[in-house]
């Protein structure tokens, strides 16, 4: 009996133990589980508050931003220099920020804030300095922060300055030819006319190839038809000035090294810039077919990534509107006469592109029939590349639209490649 009787305590002890070791167990689950979910509203805020401090920071970097584009624009009217410290020194401060709603009001307490510092980072781009702005976002709470960094400098479509020179060609120019140019009558100097600029040889070799004055060019395809500057005769190829053909320029030892910047105002290393520049107007296109004569109306700078054909009838920009196209390693061809381009065409020799072999395409120009550029034409590649019967005539008055300095003519150029979400 007395057995029986400790058998019966052992196991009701046992029975205890196990309960009290569940009991413990499931306390410690909840525990854990009501830490776990703890931690989960704790991230879940932390992240909220995150996401509402780098909302507001973003808002920030727009908000200064456009203060200082509108800022620079006003303040340059094209004639005092704004590269100056004293007036760079007023745009930066007018374009810095504390304390700011996403509106750009005073922040009161309890309501996300943004600040905003604009400094000059040293670099530059072309000749105007890049700056970084830097926005803090701070959450209602004042909890949350988070930092966004993006550089930007402003730049004019021209870098500047517009070509006084209507063919400018890194090397040789005319072979297979039957171009008309009307030069500048004054690209040397008062009363001294230059029509094409080369690094290399300039040949006169063929049919109708002939320069003048714009008061003889004409006809019912627009030739130099009575009165020459210069004019193929008997096989002719320049390899230094002649007297005998005063307005032509070949192997010219002031000839810049590097097209593009003496184009844009910085280096062709720096060519994403420019592509950058006109994507930010959705002015990077595969081709030339859907540009007209309004292209130029919003922002002149296109960037064409495959070959531009020029409609037989198709006339691109105007004389107060007109365009710059960057043929990105890309040919420029037409399919007739009438075709007119009012500004500048830009074959560039894009030295990162290469083909399907991996060698890099070589640009170039084949215009048949009598398509015209009023404006000017500039080319990375010369030689067979040259072909055609086009004309390119220079318009002082359309140059001087495309390469003022008035502050409507300038726009931000963000730096590839600077944002960034960290100090």
């Amino acid at each position: 009996m007395k057995s029986l009787i400790k058998h019966s305590h052992q196991r009701g002890m046992a029975t205890l133990v196990v309960t009290i070791a569940v009991l413990v167990t499931a306390t410690l689950m909840v525990i854990f589980a009501t830490k776990v979910g703890v931690f989960d509203q704790r991230m879940a805020g932390n992240e909220t508050r995150h996401k509402e401090a780098f909302a507001i920071a973003e808002a920030g970097l727009d908000y200064s931003t456009q203060r200082f584009i509108t800022e620079f624009k006003r303040l340059y009217d094209g004639t005092s220099a704004t590269t100056t410290s004293t007036t760079l020194a007023t745009i930066l401060t007018n374009a810095q920020a504390t304390d700011l709603r996403a509106d750009g009001s005073a922040a009161s307490a309890g309501q996300a804030k943004f600040s905003v510092t604009v400094v000059n980072s040293g670099a530059s781009l072309g000749t105007i300095p890049i700056f970084t702005f830097t926005s803090t976002g701070t959450s209602a709470d004042g909890s949350g922060s988070a930092t966004v960094i993006r550089q930007i400098s402003m730049t004019n479509a021209l870098g500047g300055s517009a070509p006084d020179v209507p063919l400018i060609v890194s090397g040789a120019v005319g072979t297979g030819g039957n171009f008309n140019i009307v030069g500048n009558p004054n690209g040397s100097g008062p009363g001294v006319p230059v029509s094409i600029w080369s690094n290399a040889n300039v040949a006169l070799t063929s049919g109708s190839a002939a320069t003048c004055h714009r008061q003889y060019f004409d006809g019912n395809n627009a030739v130099c038809s009575s009165s020459y500057l210069s004019r193929a005769a008997g096989g002719v190829t320049l390899t230094s000035y002649s007297q005998s053909y005063p307005d032509l320029l070949p192997n010219d030892a002031n000839f810049p090294s590097d097209l593009f910047r003496f184009l844009f105002g910085i280096n062709r290393t720096d060519w994403t810039t420019k592509k950058a520049e006109a994507d930010s107007y959705g002015h990077v296109v595969s081709s030339c077919s859907g540009l007209t004569a309004s292209s130029g109306n919003t922002y002149p700078l296109w960037w064409i990534t495959g070959e531009c054909e020029l409609g037989s009838s198709q006339v691109i920009g105007s004389t107060s509107k007109p365009v710059i196209l960057v043929l990105d390693n890309q040919a420029m061809t037409t399919q007739g006469a009438g075709g007119i381009i009012y500004g500048i065409v830009y074959i560039f020799d894009n030295p990162t592109i290469a083909d399907s072999s991996g060698n890099p395409p070589t640009p170039g120009m084949k215009l048949v029939g009598s398509p015209m550029i009023q404006g000017a034409m500039i080319s990375d590649v010369g030689g067979n590349q040259m072909q055609g019967g086009y004309a390119v005539v220079y318009d002082p008055t359309l140059l001087n639209n495309l390469g003022g300095k008035s502050g409507s003519s300038y726009t931000a150029a963000y730096i590839p490649g600077s944002w960034r979400d960290f100090l």
